[in-house]
């Protein structure tokens, strides 16, 4: 059990700092970088995993049994938004950034390499490997979803209202380059990001409960 929560502890403070010192710097050069989803989504597991290092050293101390359900929850959700953060600078925006003409590696340069890489990885194997889900039935895996369907709105509304006077999309306004064809293609990516957040949320809280127990038995 202390494995755990060390472990825990460990990855979670691990995360704090990166978010801290990362979010800083971004501030330091405006407040449009809060608009990405990126830093949203690291922002969010820092908070998250501000509160579980707290709970874990309560633990430590004996102050409480165990991180509180809710928590859980909440770490879930967090790990959801920084691992889609992950896959989707991996798979498309770094070969994006190719065909800007920019090197693939750029979407991992100065604070990149925390929001787009180290602050993801800890939170899955943190997530993964210390913080159970065994309370968490497979209905609330649909919160998952949350924070990408707030955001859609939020960017489909911002792309929209931002025409240019032809009405083709004004790239100022789509960052992620999600509208690449006619304007009505941009449900299709919205509900495919929404279909892909939600696989990325079942994997992890499925491959929680396989790989955790396994964990929690020795086995692993």
């Amino acid at each position: 059990m202390k494995k755990k929560i060390y472990g825990s502890l460990l990855l979670n403070i691990f995360t704090m700092i990166s978010v801290i010192v990362c979010a800083i710097i971004l501030t330091l050069r405006g407040p449009k970088t809060f608009r990405m989803f990126t830093t949203q989504s690291n922002i969010i597991a820092g908070i998250v995993a501000t509160i579980i290092v707290v709970f874990d050293i309560l633990i430590l101390l004996k102050k409480r049994n165990e991180i509180p359900n809710w928590l859980k929850i909440l770490k879930m959700i967090a790990t959801t938004g920084v691992t889609l953060t992950f896959f989707v600078v991996v798979f498309y925006l770094g070969f994006v950034a190719i065909a800007e003409g920019y090197s693939y590696f750029i979407m991992f340069q100065n604070t990149n390499i925390c929001f787009h890489l180290l602050t993801p990885l800890s939170a899955i194997i943190s997530f993964i490997f210390f913080e159970g889900t065994n309370k968490i039935n497979f209905k609330l895996t649909f919160l998952n979803m949350i924070h990408m369907f707030i955001y859609s709105i939020f960017y489909s509304i911002n792309v929209f209202t931002h025409l240019n006077p032809d009405g083709s999309v004004n790239r100022k306004y789509d960052w992620y380059y999600f509208v690449l064809g006619e304007n009505y293609t941009f449900i299709f990516v919205v509900l495919g990001m929404l279909l892909f957040t939600y696989g990325i949320g079942f994997t992890l809280w499925y491959t929680n409960k396989k790989i955790y127990n396994k964990f929690d038995k020795g086995r692993l």
